[in-house]
């Protein structure tokens, strides 16, 4: 019950991220600014960072190497959000 309560959590905190991508990428497309590209591409990957690593609740077959490819991709958040920050406009 308690793991069940977590991928719960887990799956909600990604369709946050996927809110705010849509958000952010709508954004983007009315400033045009790389920033705002490279955080809403960061929220992107931190969405599909959290639905793989709630994914053997669904795929349980292929549930542990996707849930390897939503660790790989924790960096991907990591360095989208650095590149936001060192990106001068």
């Amino acid at each position: 019950m308690l793991m069940e309560l977590g991928n719960l959590i887990v799956l909600l905190s990604s369709f946050l991220a996927l809110l705010l991508f849509v958000i952010s990428f709508l954004a983007y497309l009315r400033e045009h600014r790389k920033k705002l590209f490279l955080v809403s591409l960061a929220f992107f990957f931190y969405f599909l960072m959290g639905f793989f690593d709630t994914s053997e609740v669904f795929f349980p077959v292929i549930g542990d190497q996707l849930e390897i490819l939503g660790s790989f991709l924790n960096i991907a958040v990591l360095f989208s959000f650095y590149l936001a920050i060192l990106t001068k406009e």
